[in-house]
């Protein structure tokens, strides 16, 4: 498993993988009515790629990176700005590239450009629902609190 920069062909790659084998709601926010892949969330996606190629000194402060594996492109990482020496993560997978650690490793390699960009802290946030976000941030050490709504806010002190 490898990182890449999201790039017009791996954004090619990540949009086919996210609308053939993740679930809308896994990859973007509630942007309709309806549930499933429509083209608002489509272009949803690319742009938000696309609006982070500057990096975390770009103006979105947040950097994206494709997830590979030898089956091609299964997923993206994210690191955000959130405050100084704060950085927000996230990630998601394709249905059929979880369950084999690719999670904690594409975190733990974001988790590691944290540590060399100076952060003192690295946060997620999930649900009480999501068992396999939990199971990863616990596998890397994240400080686990419950919110209200079933929210989870994950800290990981560097």
């Amino acid at each position: 498993m490898i990182l890449v920069e999201v790039d017009e062909p791996v954004l090619a790659r990540l949009v086919r993988a996210a609308t053939t084998d993740a679930a809308a709601d896994d990859v973007t926010p509630p942007l309709t009515a309806d549930s499933g892949w429509t083209p608002a969330r489509v272009e949803w996606l690319r742009r938000f790629h696309r609006d982070r190629r500057a990096g975390l000194g770009g103006p979105a402060g947040e950097s994206t990176w494709g997830v590979v594996t030898a089956d091609g492109v299964v997923g993206s990482v994210r690191l955000k700005r959130t405050a100084e020496g704060v950085l927000e993560t996230g990630v998601w997978l394709t249905r059929t590239a979880r369950g084999r650690g690719l999670g904690t490793a594409a975190m733990a390699v974001a988790v590691r450009k944290a540590v060399e960009l100076g952060a003192r802290e690295v946060r997620a946030d999930t649900t009480v629902a999501n068992v396999g976000a939990l199971r990863l941030l616990r596998r890397l050490g994240f400080t686990l609190a419950r919110a209200d709504g079933g929210a989870v806010h994950g800290l990981l002190r560097l």
